[in-house]
């Protein structure tokens, strides 16, 4: 079935019925979201423009900065001259997401609510697929727009990473919307998109233990981020002095440090498990210490450890990502039949053990690792590295809890 035929479905013949009004609302309320999630950006660029009196930098420019910064949050890169900016603020991206599928919820509530269901090739409620096709190209537009202003007049993004932005964004926000509606009315959807044949079972199961593992790796390292910050605040406080951003500048930066956080945590992932990051070229944190060298005027940099060795024991950290593991393990075998064979509970735990340490190195990769030229080009955590100690970590955690299961059973 064709997109021009998913937006017609469900509509009169003569196309001007009430189906056909309900896809065009449906269309321009994902262009809203995506300007609505625009402004978030747009609005403290033209702020910040307006706050310094001395700029000659004209307000044109402003709004073509404010886009590129939101292209940026959807996981564009960014050229600059010969800068390439790929530093993608995770929680700005998590927020364009939410807006993203709380706007694609509301505009195919009706559908969703309709009292006769109508599936389409035993997949989907047609005007709900209808709906959700219409908000995703509706964004989509609204976005090339961003798209054309970034390009007039602002940081030019790199053309390939604009799928992230334009495509993946509304699509991973219908979808998302879509899974919210179908927990109301499981039976907008036909048995081959609940029960899809071409996912085994096993995976099926081990998809949301391995989601569940991956957040609460992010979220201890969120917290160890928020505890150094604690701890290191007179540091952090004296380097924001030091800039002297001003009122409107202080807060445009205060909130662009908070939406890193979760690109910090990753940090934080990376130094738990062993592998460690880099601040910039030629200062790194390990297990063994901390090695320092000149570093940009960032406020968030005033929290990291001060360069020396840490103490011996300091590996034990490693427990925690053993922990997740074993929760992971635990979550998995809660996803199976308790007299299930040992072989599926062990692909079921192994699977989610893999969607784990996959989702945390993919997103280190979409995160990106480069704020600049020279000793600014690759900063951040090894993905690579990151993924494969957490597969070993995380492993050991899922199979002590295998074994205790198999020993229980036996007794």
């Amino acid at each position: 079935m064709t997109v021009m035929d998913m937006l017609r479905a469900g509509t009169s013949s003569t196309g001007d019925g009430p189906g056909s009004a309900v896809h065009r609302r449906a269309l321009l309320a994902g262009a809203l979201a995506a300007a609505g999630s625009a402004m978030v950006f747009v609005l403290p660029a033209l702020l910040v423009w307006v706050a310094a009196s001395e700029s000659t930098v004209s307000w044109t420019s402003s709004l073509g900065i404010g886009a590129s910064l939101w292209l940026l949050a959807g996981g564009a890169h960014l050229t600059v001259g010969a800068t390439h900016l790929t530093v993608v603020p995770l929680l700005a991206l998590a927020l364009s997401v939410v807006i993203g599928v709380w706007s694609a919820t509301r505009a195919a509530r009706e559908a969703a609510d309709a009292r006769t269901i109508r599936l389409a090739r035993d997949t989907l409620h047609r005007p709900l697929a209808a709906d959700l096709l219409a908000w995703t190209l509706g964004y989509a537009a609204c976005a090339l727009l961003w798209v054309a202003v970034a390009f007039l007049a602002g940081p030019h993004p790199v053309v390939w990473t604009l799928v992230l932005p334009v495509l993946v964004v509304p699509v991973v926000s219908a979808a998302l919307a879509l899974v919210r509606l179908l927990k109301g009315r499981p039976e907008l959807a036909g048995p081959a998109l609940r029960r899809p044949t071409w996912l085994p079972e096993p995976v099926r199961r081990a998809v949301r233990p391995g989601l569940e593992g991956a957040a609460v790796l992010v979220g201890a390292g969120s917290v160890i981020c928020l505890v150094l910050l604690v701890v290191r605040f007179g540091e952090v406080r004296h380097l924001q002095s030091e800039l002297a951003p001003g009122i409107v500048g202080g807060v445009a930066l205060t909130l662009a440090q908070v939406a890193v956080l979760p690109n910090l945590a990753l940090w934080a992932v990376s130094f738990v498990a062993g592998t460690g990051f880099s601040a910039v070229e030629g200062a790194s944190a390990t297990w063994t210490g901390s090695r320092t060298s000149l570093m940009p005027m960032v406020p968030a940099f005033g929290a990291l450890p001060q360069p020396g060795a840490f103490p011996g024991l300091l590996p034990l950290i490693v427990l925690l990502p053993v922990a997740v593991g074993a929760l992971v393990g635990w979550r998995s075998l809660r996803a199976v039949a308790r007299l299930s064979t040992g072989r599926t509970k062990l692909t079921v735990a192994g699977t989610a053990v893999v969607v784990a340490a996959g989702a945390i190195g993919l997103l280190d990769v979409l995160g990106g690792g480069s704020l600049g030229m020279a000793r600014l080009k690759d900063i951040g955590a090894p993905a690579g590295a990151m993924t494969l100690a957490l597969l070993v970590e995380l492993g050991l955690g899922a199979t002590l809890v295998l074994a205790w299961d198999r020993w229980k059973l036996r007794r």
